[in-house]
């Protein structure tokens, strides 16, 4: 088995073995409540019919005892194997979340969004088919195989020994398609995050879509994902349908030599029908089971594909977190020091060269440049966001690397220059930054964010929900609401990143008195394209 494999049945299967040991007692009760059915046909046929020396009644009773009692039994079998599959499903997909929020951002910068989903979303039902419809199932069929062999062998040798010379072709068509299956599906899964990925861009970036007309041009090109994972997708079903064909035809060879040999001894007198009947009928579970076993080995290459995706991601490192030893932030004034920082992103040139700054607490810092400069990326590195090249960054003296993150980043506030917004109520959006922040300290960083009189306007209040990424409010309003957000956290240091650019000049002076109240005792950041931004700023 492959490594992740197991990987998977000790990481997230292993937990839940009181289930897997229900499962496998029901899987034994399954295989024996089937057993009597062939048997009863015997009787019937050699007993009833063929000698008058049967009871009818005794043969309607014990197939109806048989089929309810069997069916139930696997009713139960199938809930249990289905709540052990979604199970799975469920903290495999929240451990890939859990595991995706601890990453570094040079990560997400690497990563379309759309393949995440895809890997959350995707990958965690194929492993959850695997296990519910595949993996359970192995031990119902194996140990079926290995109580009707020996109870064909029972009824009669010679018939069992002709049962078993068509085994070894199972074995020979899954040499033939196992590599190949798992090739296919490894595509799969990776036209999947294509498709995932280009669907996600262009749903996203539907306002730039309908602006530049190109609702047409982006169809064509989801079309082309599409078409080539349709093609993909299509060989993948090809082959397991060829797989399972092959394997069909060879039980039906199986029987067919059973029935042949056994119709043979009938005829020399050494065989009574009931009796070929009834073991033609054990035949089926023989072969049906190996069929099923094909049939799943389909199933697990598709998702061996979605495994490794998985181990990938969670084998994946951040790149920035806690030192051993890392120590809590001491509470400080604030003061923020650069010493011949070198900063660029993964193989890029250096955007930033041996940068000194010197920022007093309560001190505001005015950054100013064209675009491209690097603003942006300068106070990314505060709350270490990404870590520096060369030389270092210090907060009240101590080195932000020997420090811990949380204890760094509940600090500091930040508002970025695009203001992300979830699909929640106003209060809920402003509370992100607090969540146990009150409904009064909400309304207060509203009333000094200026957007509390815009919020008592709406029919809801604080209560109206935003849609996704607040698309319910204007570019200078979403800004307001992320200003409000960093101050109810009281930040000791509070990083603007150019977050006044959307607003008009009007709205924009009274955020900059706004500003200039919260910023007292604190130590502040303001990123900006504009002169007139920063004025106030003691540097620039």
């Amino acid at each position: 088995m492959p490594n992740n494999f197991i990987r998977l049945l000790n990481t997230f299967v292993k937990p839940f073995w009181p289930w897997l040991i229900l499962s496998a007692f029901l899987t034994l009760l399954t295989t024996i409540s089937t057993l009597p059915l062939p048997w009863i046909i015997q009787y019937l046929i050699d007993d009833v019919i063929g000698n008058k020396t049967g009871d009818l009644m005794y043969v309607l009773f014990l197939t109806l005892a048989v089929t309810i009692g069997s069916r139930g039994i696997m009713m139960a079998h199938q809930c249990v194997v289905t709540f052990l599959g979604q199970c799975v499903k469920f903290h495999i997909r929240h451990a890939l979340v859990a595991h995706l929020h601890r990453l570094s951002m040079s990560y997400f910068d690497q990563t379309q969004t759309g393949k995440l989903m895809s890997r959350i979303i995707s990958d965690g039902y194929a492993i959850q088919q695997m296990l519910s419809s595949g993996m359970v199932n192995i031990f119902t069929d194996f140990l079926t195989l290995i109580v009707i062999i020996t109870v064909l062998f029972y009824i009669h040798i010679k018939l069992a020994l002709i049962t078993i010379l068509v085994l070894p072709c199972y074995a020979i068509t899954h040499k033939a398609f196992a590599g190949r299956m798992r090739k296919t599906s490894k595509k799969v899964r990776r036209k999947t995050d294509e498709v995932m990925a280009n669907l996600e861009g262009s749903i996203s970036g539907v306002r730039v879509v309908k602006s530049f007309v190109k609702e047409r041009y982006e169809s064509d090109q989801f079309k082309k994902k599409l078409t080539q994972h349709f093609k993909l997708n299509m060989t993948q079903n090809v082959q397991g349908t060829l797989w399972n064909a092959i394997a069909a035809l060879v039980s039906g060879v199986g029987g067919a030599l059973v029935l042949w040999y056994g119709g043979y001894l009938i005829q020399a007198e050494e065989l009574t029908i009931g009796v070929l009947l009834a073991f033609y009928a054990y035949t089926a579970y023989v072969f049906d089971p190996i069929v099923n076993l094909i049939s799943i080995n389909v199933t697990i290459q598709r998702a061996n594909a979605a495994i490794d995706r998985l181990f990938e991601t969670l084998d994946t490192e951040p790149l920035i977190r806690d030192e051993p030893g890392a120590i809590a932030l001491p509470a400080g004034g604030g003061h923020v020091q650069f010493e011949e920082v070198t900063f660029g992103y993964s193989h890029l040139a250096p955007i930033l060269h041996q940068i000194s700054m010197d920022v007093e607490p309560g001190m505001k810092v005015g950054i100013v440049g064209p675009s491209g400069a690097g603003k942006s990326t300068l106070v990314k590195l505060i709350p270490r966001l990404y870590d520096v090249d060369a030389g270092g960054i210090s907060i009240d003296g101590r080195d932000i690397r020997h420090l811990q993150l949380s204890s760094i980043r509940s600090r500091i506030g930040m508002v970025p220059q695009e203001s992300t917004l979830f699909s929640a109520t106003l209060a809920d959006n402003i509370r992100y930054g607090r969540l146990d922040a009150s409904d009064e300290e909400v309304e207060d960083v509203a009333r000094a964010a200026n957007i509390h009189d815009f919020i008592m306007t709406l029919p809801d209040g604080y209560n109206t929900r935003l849609g996704e990424q607040g698309v319910k409010l204007s570019g200078g309003q979403k800004q307001r609401v992320a200003i409000a957000r960093a101050l109810l956290t009281d930040p000791q240091i509070l990083i603007l990143d150019d977050c006044t650019s959307s607003l008009d000049s009007q709205t924009e002076a009274k955020i900059q008195t706004t500003l200039h109240h919260v910023l007292k005792d604190r130590t502040g950041f303001i990123v900006a394209h504009r002169l007139s931004s920063v004025a106030p700023c003691d540097r620039i």
